[in-house]
């Protein structure tokens, strides 16, 4: 039930309906699109607040721009001290496959939805049978990027890849504000492990 008034959402990059559930006895105010928590301290991480940094992130993105910044966002924010990069699904699923064999963890994925040999929805369904074969007890944060804003089938795919969160990259006008979009989300992905 939306009450008429739009909250800003992270993830999907602009003002959406919200809907509000209760948890803990605090109300919480979720996007109608995506799901993500809105406007509360569990959504927002504070300005002087860190994140415990991440072992080992994957990021695989077509865009060598995009990918360089991509990395360099999260190294400079502090999310980890180690990000590799893929450029492509199938490159992704080969770094993964070779972690998990050595028994060396992923703390975060990220993957672009649209790339060439293997999309990011794919890698990611692979991704998950790798970990349940490899007899993962915890899975790996996903966070999915895309231009796209999240319709029924992503939200099927969300649900069935969780934890998953994902961000419109084709929302937000700076790079600053793109930054701290996915802070405030990954934030939130790795407070729900």
């Amino acid at each position: 039930m939306t009450n008429g008034t739009k909250l800003y959402c992270p993830s999907c990059g602009e003002d959406v309906e919200y809907f509000v559930m209760v948890s803990g006895g605090e109300e919480l105010a979720h996007c109608s699109n995506c799901g993500l928590i809105l406007q509360t301290e569990k959504a927002q991480p504070k300005k002087d607040q860190k994140i415990r940094p991440l072992q080992y992130v994957i990021a695989a993105e077509d865009s060598p721009l995009l990918l360089k910044s991509i990395g360099n966002m999260i190294l400079e924010k502090g999310i980890s001290k180690q990000v590799e990069p893929c450029q492509n699904g199938e490159e992704f699923i080969n770094k993964v496959t070779a972690r998990l064999k050595e028994n060396q963890p992923v703390s975060l994925a990220i993957l672009d939805v649209a790339m060439p040999i293997l999309n990011g929805i794919n890698a990611a369904v692979i991704f998950r049978a790798l970990e349940k074969g490899f007899e993962k007890k915890r899975f790996t944060p996903i966070l999915f990027f895309t231009s796209y804003k999240c319709d029924d089938t992503f939200k099927k795919v969300l649900k069935y890849t969780a934890p998953a969160k994902y961000i419109n990259k084709g929302a937000g006008a700076s790079p600053e504000q793109f930054a701290e979009r996915l802070m405030q989300v990954v934030s939130q992905l790795l407070a729900e492990q």
